[in-house]
């Protein structure tokens, strides 16, 4: 792909998403939406195997790098001997050609992705917005996201224990080791997720001023189920905020057998002069917010990178209204490369920038625009 900015149009169902999808997961090391990586596959009717694969060339400022995803098919053991057996999907990665675990494809492409499923950041559970850092943070720091990795395992044994001192069938005492752990791995989680929230709302607030004809102040807050210190987000004061925590609330989490405390409750806040975008912003000016949210991400990740993340537009811009599209598309400009997809072409062609090239999806083709 050139660099510059590049549309894709065609109708609805054509496979747009599908290729702007492709682009993200290469970069995440995972779909963006769907739950399963069985949902990623077609399946011919009557198949009993598959394979696909996601792979990409990408050209950076001083070197260039082969990712490839693959999927194939894998028969489940516990049906292995079953007339019709049950197919499961094995996804592996390589780098280079030499395989690798996802931690490790994942920060080589750096991507930006909005799309409409997006709103879900302001109208979503607050696990929609962990995720969405935690996958931000991972493009960032791989260590960051073993540690996303350890403390969820350590929530998960903990939660097994409280079950078990709930049922006598373990000791209160047993806490100790878990405790330190979550405090550990939680601590450092959260300092990060502190540091990079404050980032993004920095960056945001004047982008969306832009967007929005200066009408409000947007905010973007991190919300921690802790008290901390005011205006500390020190790893060390986090611990420490944490371990009191648990020993507060320890009562309430044996009655209950699971963990409440850490950054798996915590959340995200978009404000819009200081009210709740979810409950008092418009569909406009949450779908701006998001999207002023998602263009300071790409400041965010060449700020800490040192190179400009790939911007990628998913159907969105026909949902904005003249202005605020071109506002956008001049935004998008600055970007070394711009994948915009689109099933009205006609409301955006004439905003374009010179240079942008065109393409037609449409029944497994992807051809070039004259």
């Amino acid at each position: 792909m050139q660099p510059g900015m590049t549309l894709f149009q065609g109708k609805n169902g054509a496979g747009k998403s599908n290729l702007i999808e492709s682009q993200y997961m290469l970069a995440v090391a995972r779909s963006p939406r769907a739950s399963t990586d069985g949902e990623l596959i077609r399946r011919a009717d009557g198949a009993s195997e598959f394979y696909t694969q996601v792979a990409a060339n990408v050209q950076r400022q001083d070197d260039a790098v082969n990712l490839q995803i693959n999927f194939r098919s894998a028969v489940s053991d516990a049906s292995a001997s079953a007339t019709q057996p049950t197919l499961s999907t094995q996804k592996y990665f390589r780098v280079n050609g030499a395989p690798r675990r996802a931690s490790a494809l994942i920060g080589h492409l750096n991507a930006v992705m909005f799309s409409a499923d997006d709103l879900d950041l302001v109208y979503g559970s607050p696990s929609v917005r962990r995720r969405y850092l935690n996958i931000l943070i991972s493009q960032i720091d791989n260590e960051y996201l073993r540690t996303v990795q350890r403390y969820e395992r350590v929530v998960r044994q903990r939660n097994f224990l409280l079950k078990q001192i709930r049922e006598g069938a373990s000791q209160v005492g047993e806490l100790a080791f878990w405790n330190d752990q979550l405090v550990a791995e939680g601590s450092r989680i959260m300092a990060q997720r502190i540091e990079t929230v404050n980032a993004l709302s920095d960056s945001a607030m004047p982008i969306y001023a832009d967007l929005s004809g200066g009408g409000e102040r947007l905010t973007v807050e991190y919300q921690p189920n802790v008290g901390l210190p005011s205006g500390s987000a020190s790893a060390s004061a986090i611990a420490d905020a944490l371990r009191a925590q648990l020993a507060e609330r320890q009562r309430q989490e044996l009655a209950r057998g699971i963990t409440v405390t850490g950054p798996h409750r915590d959340d995200v806040a978009l404000a819009l002069d200081g009210l709740d975008a979810a409950g008092f912003a418009s569909r406009g000016q949450s779908r701006t917010a998001v999207l002023a949210l998602k263009l300071a991400e790409g400041a965010y990740l060449k700020s800490k990178r040192g190179q400009e993340p790939v911007l990628l537009l998913d159907d969105v811009l026909s949902e904005l209204d003249a202005v605020r599209r071109e506002q956008v598309l001049g935004l998008a400009a600055q970007y070394h490369q711009t994948l915009i997809t689109t099933a009205d072409a006609d409301a955006i062609a004439a905003q374009l920038p010179s240079g942008a090239r065109r393409f037609h999806i449409g029944d497994g083709l992807v051809q070039l625009l004259g």
